[in-house]
């Protein structure tokens, strides 16, 4: 149960439904390259206390990435989750590095460790994730039914497509510095977003009416 023993690590595709899984000193859930994990009405806590070898990658909750060690092959990844519960006790609820990925989110109870929802970003490649500054994230990530809440943070080399529908809500911001990648956002006009705070994207399709901005620029 030490660092580095995720819940579940997918090489593979995996479903798992009404279960408990817990990881006591790693991340909650690891999907790699063209591989996808899909979970229905579980309840999934991780809680990664430190990094690999020190090499100061941030602390994460689900990572979706590449390792480029030949262990999965290179692609799509998924990750899909319905109903149950994910809990992040420490690091950012959602990695995404040097990847392609597609997430899913319906009606799942979202427990932050802090205010970081996403992180989708290159890294420092010095674990042969890719080569830095070309090692990226690219996210589409489709929800439904969902309450969202916290800070999305997309880099200059990654972009991220959110898909907001039936009832979805999101409170929280988008690259609040301005310094990002492409950050495409489509909401139903049963959705809507608050601000917490300034906020920087791409492009919007929607009313912008169900944008509460109050004191916030986006």
């Amino acid at each position: 149960f030490g660092t580095g023993s995720p819940a579940i690590y997918s090489t593979a595709n995996i479903s798992v439904s009404n279960a408990i899984l817990n990881a006591n000193n790693s991340e909650a859930v690891v999907v790699e390259g063209e591989n996808s994990v899909t979970l229905t009405d579980c309840d999934v806590t991780g809680n990664m206390t430190g990094t690999y070898n020190d090499d100061e990658e941030n602390i994460h909750n689900v990572m979706i990435y590449q390792s480029m060690s030949g262990d999965a092959e290179e692609g799509t990844a998924g990750f899909t989750m319905t109903g149950g519960s994910l809990t992040a006790k420490a690091g950012d609820m959602f990695y995404v590095t040097n990847t392609s990925c597609t997430i899913d989110l319906s009606q799942v109870a979202l427990t932050l460790a802090n205010d970081k929802l996403f992180t989708i970003e290159g890294n420092s490649s010095s674990r042969g994730w890719g080569s830095e500054g070309a090692n990226g994230g690219k996210v589409i990530c489709n929800t439904t039914k969902q309450a969202l809440k916290g800070a999305i943070t997309v880099d200059d080399i990654s972009s991220l497509d959110l898909n907001m529908s039936e009832n979805t809500t999101f409170e929280g911001t988008i690259n609040t510095d301005g310094d990002a990648g492409e950050v495409n956002i489509t909401m139903d006009s049963s959705s809507t977003w608050t601000l917490t705070g300034d906020s920087y994207i791409t492009s919007f399709d929607g009313d912008l009416a169900n944008v509460i901005t109050g004191e916030y620029t986006l």
